[in-house]
């Protein structure tokens, strides 16, 4: 067998790969032997077909098996010839291949980068401790008073600034609508909002009034087709509603389930400082892996940094989704999203060759334990049983890489204890 290989570029192999023609011949022996044992040829029982007859009648079945068997089996060969630490399945072309001849492919390959692997131990990382501040209650404690706040309709007046109006809603742009009628929309009357053109207009209509209302969509308006044009509402007022906030005392903390107010701000002052740790913590996570990602810089596989740049765009992408944007709208800004998390996807493939390499030199390894640990955990993030959870990754193919994952965390941990962390207010 032939085979050369040559780096194309950064992280990536290419081989041209050649096998000779008695190998080929030998797999279609092999192969033509196996279907003879079982052809069903009429006039002629199971495996006794004559050979000739056998070849004329599987020969694409042949070809085709051939290839399976040849391709992957040179490959491996080439890849083993050459040293070449490949990643993922290669991408064969320029297959030239005919029954009594030599067979010859090209085969392009991701591989793994090479680097020398910079001090990572004894990184100085800095945390910052974790109070939480009469203001922090405080403020959470107006969160909660604003989440309970009830709105109660208005019988006797007009809509004014700082109402909420239930309406139905028609809106035409261009002589079109621009939306479905929308129903029983409530709507906010303030000046700063995007619909304050609208609402501010809606100021003086009573319960059951309808009015015409012409207004100038913000150019800032979520559908981009008609933004900054004018548009023609047709609104109907069915409810007029104000919004009544509580009083934060020991009848508003028995409406949350505590049993007075000192109660509440100790289990809030509790949340605070538990939330704020994990803040803590992540932050000082981040910062040790952002120092290590600056220190050991070196070319990655450019597929793998295309997947991930896809991966963080479509993510990006149904979250602008669940906001109302249009998918159309989103589809033209592919190429914004993916200039713009480029530098990520690449620091983010980079880290993993690099969690990687010293997980295998400090001898982190997973095992059952860690795995049973995790599908525990997603149990009770999920609200499944562990062997639904278990169930559900086996038959998805998903184990190997939750415990990559589980891999990387355990890494993760290794630097945060190995790190040299100064705590600062």
């Amino acid at each position: 067998m032939k085979t050369k290989a040559k780096a194309v570029e950064e992280c990536s192999t290419l081989f041209e790969i050649e096998v000779p023609k008695e190998t080929v011949d030998q797999a279609f022996e092999e192969v033509y032997a196996e279907m003879a044992k079982a052809a069903s040829i009429p006039g002629f029982r199971p495996g006794k077909a004559p050979k000739e007859l056998v070849k004329k009648r599987y020969a694409k079945e042949a070809k085709k098996e051939v290839v399976n068997h040849l391709v992957p089996d040179a490959y491996q060969k080439a890849v083993e010839e050459h040293k070449v630490d490949p990643i993922g399945y290669p991408d064969i072309t320029d297959l030239i291949f005919e029954e009594g001849k030599a067979m010859s492919f090209k085969a392009k390959i991701d591989t793994r980068p090479k680097f020398k692997l910079k001090n990572y131990k004894g990184i100085q990382v800095e945390k910052k401790v974790t109070v939480v501040k009469d203001e922090d209650i405080d403020k959470a404690l107006e969160n909660l008073r604003q989440y309970s706040a009830k709105y109660v309709a208005v019988e006797n007046r007009p809509a004014a600034m700082d109402d909420y109006v239930v309406s139905d809603l028609d809106c035409v742009v261009d002589g079109k609508p621009a939306h479905k009628k929308r129903e029983n929309l409530w709507l906010y009357i303030d000046k700063g909002s995007i619909m304050s053109g609208l609402t501010e207009k809606m100021i003086g209509m009573n319960r059951s009034e309808e009015r015409d209302i012409e207004v100038e969509l913000s150019k800032d308006y979520p559908d981009k087709n008609i933004a900054g044009k004018k548009a023609m509402y047709h609104v109907k007022v069915k409810e007029i509603k104000v919004r009544s906030l509580p009083n934060i005392d020991d009848e508003f903390a028995k409406d949350l389930g505590k049993e007075n107010l000192l109660e509440l701000k100790k289990d809030v002052a509790k949340e605070l400082e538990s939330k704020m740790r994990s803040d803590n913590e992540v932050a000082a996570e981040n910062q040790l892996l952002g120092k290590i990602i600056d220190d050991n810089s070196f070319s990655v596989p450019s597929n793998l940094v295309k997947k991930q740049i896809n991966m963080m765009s479509e993510n990006a992408k149904a979250r602008l989704l669940e906001k109302g944007f249009k998918k159309e709208d989103l589809d033209k800004k592919n190429g914004e999203l993916e200039e713009r998390f480029k530098d990520d996807a690449l620091k983010q493939v980079r880290l993993l060759f690099i969690l990687d390499r010293i997980a295998l030199d400090e001898g982190i390894k997973t095992d059952e334990k860690d795995l049973e640990d995790a599908y525990k955990s997603i149990s009770v993030r999920s609200g499944k049983s562990e062997k639904e959870v278990k169930d559900h990754y086996e038959k998805e193919g998903l184990v190997d890489s939750l415990l990559e994952r589980i891999r990387e965390e355990k890494t993760v941990s290794f630097l945060l204890k190995s790190a040299e962390i100064k705590e600062k207010n």
